[in-house]
């Protein structure tokens, strides 16, 4: 049976509790950069764009992203449905808990720390190598790459530790950057293209063609390009009148992050050529985007880009630091895990504890791949983002059904499409996602064998794991198993 959260007597849109997050903190242009920052716009046309289109359905890549956007916006009509009923920092926790008992919800919240703590893991990699590539190649210094990783994490857990606007005006800055260095080089690619505009083709959003090819390789790297858009509930809490804020910016994200991607591989694949894209996609492989922009702008803007991704996945880094900081917290504050990761900055009212406990979490990680002297982009970039990634899909997936098994239950929402319809439709197009995800596993994380067996194993045993822990609360502990979801925060 599972807990109604009970309303707090104090005005939760006005006022925070001692151990509560800062109220009327954050707006949609707020929770609109975090979303997308977890994305890194950048990150993904450099690094994802030459996987799908050069591994996956080819000059169909533009399509795909249309229709991976298509699927969350979809799953994103329950999700935010249930985000006017219940506003807590936990999210997945808090709909699983409420739909399908409080067992599998503190599993769900172990799934999602895993998995966000997983790819800002594998970020943590990325920003390495790509520091040590900028800086050895422009002035000849050769540092370690985990000092330039270790440098992101105390800079991360600054801005985390901080005020939430902090963080949201960083991430704003980075995020104008990293849009506007794609959109030069959109801007570029209609004015300069080597193929001219008279010969370019649909065929990249034509459904023949996007469903060609390795499709189910295509949807997986896509859905990856949107991770982080569901964290928009974590800041219910602390956000201005949550009941509009949070669908608004979920659904902004989205759109805008599907469009904004087709745009971007349409122009790319048009530029190279329909008959060309995937030969040159293969051939360069990461250097497919510089290669582009070196024919329609000059050398000058490779050297911008190989900045700006340094930059991209840092702000997405904060971002899912913040996401596993408030999935502490709020497990924290209601007695599941140590009560101190329940505690605020009296100041600040920022979940402080808990961000100095997940920085050392991923800085342990960190320290054991430089110790045994593994690859940062090989093995901690492409490992642990792949993994994550597998992490956060099931997780969705455990989601909605949790929204529609809620929706059923109680009656604080009568509207068919958003409670029956529209969660049944994101169960169905969610499914592919996760089968393509695990039949194809060594294609994600880059190696096979018994190494993705046991990365896969991770990814289940966090959510069984946690899941044990909830029955043995219950049984061991009652008084916490009964308070969870009747906290401070935890309201419909």
């Amino acid at each position: 049976m599972t807990a109604t959260p009970v309303v707090p007597s104090a005005d939760p849109a006005r006022s925070a509790a001692p151990d509560g997050l800062s109220r009327d903190s954050i707006g949609v242009a707020g929770i609109v950069f975090f979303i997308i920052a977890a994305a890194a716009p950048l990150t993904v046309v450099i690094a994802l764009f030459p996987v799908i289109m050069g591994s996956g359905n080819g000059v169909g890549t533009a399509g795909a992203f249309l229709l991976v956007a298509a699927v969350l916006l979809v799953f994103a009509v329950g999700y935010v449905a249930m985000s006017r009923h219940v506003r807590n920092a936990g999210a997945f926790y808090s709909y699983v808990s409420l739909g399908l008992g409080r067992p599998l919800g503190l599993g769900a919240a172990g799934l999602a720390i895993f998995g966000y703590n997983a790819i800002q893991l594998g970020l943590y990699g990325g920003i390495g190598y790509y520091a040590h590539e900028l800086v050895t190649g422009w002035i000849g210094v050769d540092l370690p790459w985990w000092l330039y990783s270790l440098v992101a994490l105390a800079a991360c857990l600054a801005l985390g530790a901080n005020h939430i606007h902090s963080g949201a005006r960083v991430l704003g800055v980075l995020l104008f950057l990293e849009t506007v260095v794609i959109v030069v080089l959109d801007v570029a690619i209609l004015v300069n293209s080597p193929t001219p505009a008279s010969q370019w083709s649909f065929d990249p959003i034509s459904p023949t063609t996007v469903f060609a090819g390795a499709i189910g390789v295509a949807l997986m790297f896509a859905h990856a390009s949107f991770i982080g858009f569901e964290g928009s509930a974590i800041y219910s809490e602390e956000a201005r009148d949550p009941r509009r804020t949070v669908p608004r910016a979920t659904y902004i994200a989205v759109v805008f992050m599907g469009v904004f991607y087709a745009i971007t591989a349409f122009l790319i694949v048009n530029s190279l050529g329909v008959g060309n894209a995937v030969g040159v996609a293969q051939d360069s492989g990461g250097d497919l985007v510089f290669v582009v922009s070196d024919s329609v702008l000059g050398g000058w803007m490779t050297g911008a880009f190989r900045v700006l991704i340094i930059t991209s996945m840092f702000a997405a880094i904060v971002t899912f630091h913040n996401n596993v900081a408030r999935y502490l917290f709020s497990l924290g504050r209601q007695g599941a895990l140590p009560a101190a990761l329940g505690r605020t900055h009296a100041r600040k009212q920022s979940p402080v504890t808990a961000c100095v406990v997940q920085t050392v979490m991923v800085g342990l990680v960190i320290v054991v791949f430089a110790i045994a002297g593994l690859d940062p982009y090989a093995a901690l970039f492409t490992w642990m983002t792949g993994i994550g990634a597998v992490g956060i899909i099931l997780l969705q997936f455990v989601a909605s059904i949790a929204v529609f098994v809620w929706f059923r239950r109680t009656n604080h929402d009568k509207r068919v499409w958003n409670t029956v319809i529209a969660p049944l439709l994101g169960i169905a197009g969610l499914a592919p996602f996760l089968w393509f995800a695990l039949t194809e596993i060594d294609v994600l994380l880059g190696t096979g064998g018994w190494l993705a067996a046991l990365l896969v194993g991770l990814v289940f045993l966090s959510l069984l794991g946690a899941t044990v822990w909830g029955l043995w609360l219950k049984r061991a502990r009652p008084a916490v198993y009964d308070g969870l979801l009747t906290g401070v925060g935890d309201r419909a």
